[in-house]
């Protein structure tokens, strides 16, 4: 394999293997507004999310479950519910 080969599959495999970026979006009263809760990344076997205030950090089992955490957190602070977003390149 040339140095040129080894390096395409190099930047071939971490494209591959990379996480998903999403973001957790809070809806308030009847689709009335809205706004970023958090911004989190996505792997295999596993989710990372920073909300967007206050330095809260979550790990969880996928982002469908952050997700319910953020809604379920929320709720006293008026949320109506809270969507996962995928944020596709």
């Amino acid at each position: 394999m040339t140095e040129q080969e080894f390096t395409e599959l190099v930047r071939e495999v971490a494209y591959e293997e990379a996480p998903r970026m999403f973001a957790i979006v809070e809806e308030y009263g009847e689709r009335e507004s809205v706004r970023v809760a958090g911004y989190g990344v996505a792997f295999e076997d596993r989710a990372e999310v920073s909300a967007v205030e206050g330095g809260f950090r979550l790990s969880s089992q996928s982002p469908e479950n952050a997700r319910a955490l953020f809604e379920i957190s929320s709720r006293s602070a008026g949320t109506r519910r809270a969507h996962l977003v995928w944020l596709d390149r």
